[in-house]
């Protein structure tokens, strides 16, 4: 039992990093829409949908080489510890966003891109809690 009962938390830690994921990239695509107003609806939908998802394929690439090895630590060492906060989770996004951000060096970014990125980490945090990280433990507690 025990032998699925991790199998199980590995699948619901995969989904929940996948769609904490996707809550990122929707974040800082509606930030890019928000500072650059709407796009111009007039243009053809494959250039829009391509403007949105070079953002997002943007936003997956620098989370997939810079955050993603810290997040995936995070979420194992919640696991084994049975870490169930909601803050420890969205702290880990925040910070996986940081350091992505300071590998990247902040010299090209403005301000308000820092604080979105780094606002898009807690959500994907924030999203990972409420999947998997309510129920965090590979194994239960036996009885005493």
């Amino acid at each position: 039992m025990a032998l699925l009962r991790i199998l199980w938390r590995l699948i619901v830690m995969g989904f929940a990093l996948i769609v904490s994921a996707i809550a990122a990239m929707i974040i800082s695509a509606g930030s890019v829409i928000g500072a650059e107003g709407m796009p111009n609806l007039n243009e053809p939908i494959f250039e829009l949908f391509g403007k949105l998802g070079l953002i997002g394929l943007a936003g997956v690439s620098a989370f997939a080489v810079l955050g993603g090895p810290l997040v995936l630590v995070a979420a194992l060492v919640g696991e084994a510890f049975r870490i169930r906060s909601w803050v420890y989770y969205a702290l880990a996004g925040g910070i996986a966003s940081a350091t992505g951000l300071v590998t990247l060096g902040t010299e090209g970014f403005i301000h308000n891109q820092i604080a979105t990125m780094i606002a898009s980490g807690l959500v994907a945090g924030l999203v990972y809690w409420l999947i998997a990280g309510r129920g965090a433990g590979f194994l239960r507690e036996t009885p005493r």
